[in-house]
């Protein structure tokens, strides 16, 4: 709730930079007690929460393997 009270939660799409936005997680959180059961709504906010699982995965798996290089590095063995 904290990302849809800082984002400024607006459901529109925005035409300038400084112009209120609803994040991924925001809008999971506003729109899922009012999408129907079952319905097209339902599965594109699970899909939406998918595509942030994917997303961080691979963001996690790219700072892990950077962290762990920079470790070697550090220690003094070759990369």
């Amino acid at each position: 709730m904290i990302v849809l009270m800082a984002a400024g939660g607006a459901a529109i799409v925005p035409n300038w930079i400084f112009d209120a936005v609803r994040p991924m997680p925001a809008a999971i959180a506003a729109e899922m007690a009012e999408a129907p059961y079952r319905s097209m709504h339902y599965h594109a906010l699970f899909g939406v929460g998918v595509l942030l699982f994917i997303f961080n995965f691979i963001l996690s798996l790219i700072s892990d393997f950077i962290s762990k290089r920079f470790r070697k590095v550090k220690l003094g063995e070759k990369l």
